[in-house]
């Protein structure tokens, strides 16, 4: 009531209602939402490009923001940008996080800043939900993070609670923007969610900083080991997703798919489909020396899609219909796929 007071009264005055679960808030308390007075923008963490632009990487980003399919990417800035992406692993996209990395460096001290953030969400769960839906939030809160990339089921979650109520508890955290649904798809044709089965999907957390920080993965093993060996390739398929969500329309409310087909004789899966205009482009999150693609494959000659994506570690090629782009790439996406000339 206060902000329809604010609007009506003093419209000249700019007021922002935020709050960590500030969804669970408003639903609690019934409010209605005033028709053609409300306008929803769907905010990210920092991207990896943001964080580039903010930790004093200007030049590198300029050198990305203008590399094309023409030119080999240097080593030494392949390198230098594989290295700040797994800095962006370590620190995340939380604003408060990355401050404290900009102003101390200090790794370490940003884990302690992770470790208050978790516990901040966790501890808020209570302010919104009754006892036993408060149980379900919090299972499903903490059992995320180790389930990131992973085909959801219930009984991973919790053998002993009612499914029912976790399904409850996973809506509830992916409308507050805590957890993230990533659905599998048919890929009969656009749009994507026509085609989606609501009943099998992966999810994604709250951001890659938080998910180390609460799967204790090991700072000196994030920095040694090859990014797709890491929590069995969960730490970068979240950033893969992370990423393809930050550089969405902030308009529309943000979507993610992946495929998978399970028969005897079968089974594949491919971790993302995006489309890029009229054309649906399936990417594989790979390891860059030994990864397969053997699930693209057979996606791209099913659907009889003229391009697919590898991302990886290696450098930004295309072969065939394939378009190898590393991990840093992932914002120029949609303008290298339409530069391959696969896609229209």
């Amino acid at each position: 009531m206060a902000l329809r007071y604010f609007k009506e009264k003093l419209p000249e005055l700019h007021v922002i209602g935020a709050g960590s679960l500030l969804e669970f808030a408003l639903r609690e308390k019934g409010m209605k939402m005033p028709v053609g007075r409300v306008q929803y923008l769907y905010l990210k963490q920092l991207s990896f490009r943001e964080f580039l632009y903010v930790s004093g990487n200007s030049n590198l980003l300029e050198f990305l923001d203008n590399v094309d399919l023409s030119q080999e990417i240097p080593e030494v800035i392949h390198q230098q940008a594989l290295k700040l992406v797994r800095d962006y692993m370590s620190v995340g996209g939380m604003p408060m996080v990355l401050d404290e990395y900009l102003q101390s460096q200090s790794l370490q001290e940003c884990q302690r800043y992770q470790t208050l953030l978790l516990r901040t969400y966790r501890d808020d769960f209570a302010k919104y939900a009754t006892t036993a839906r408060h149980k379900y939030l919090q299972q499903v809160y903490d059992q995320t993070p180790g389930l990131a990339g992973r085909q959801i089921k219930y009984v991973n979650i919790s053998p002993e609670m009612d499914s029912r109520y976790l399904k409850e508890a996973i809506s509830d955290l992916s409308k507050a923007g805590v957890i993230f649904p990533v659905y599998t798809t048919s890929a009969a044709g656009l749009p994507l969610i026509t085609h989606a089965n609501f009943k099998k999907f992966k999810l994604l957390f709250l951001d890659i900083g938080l998910l180390k920080r609460a799967t204790k993965l090991d700072l000196e093993l994030l920095f040694s080991e090859n990014l797709m060996l890491l929590n069995r390739g969960a730490l970068a398929e979240q950033f893969v997703g992370q990423e393809l969500l930050a550089y969405q329309d902030p308009y529309d409310e943000p979507q993610l798919f992946y495929w998978s087909r399970e028969e005897k004789s079968s089974t594949a899966e491919v971790d993302y489909l995006i489309n890029i205009h009229a054309n649906i482009v399936p990417i594989e999150v790979k390891s860059g020396k030994t990864g397969s693609l053997k699930s693209l494959h057979i996606l791209m000659r099913e659907k009889k899609l003229p391009l697919g994506i590898r991302i990886s570690e290696k450098k930004l090629y295309l072969h065939n219909n394939i378009l190898s782009l590393p991990f840093y790439l992932i914002y120029r996406l949609p303008q290298l796929a339409l530069e391959t000339t696969l896609i229209t």
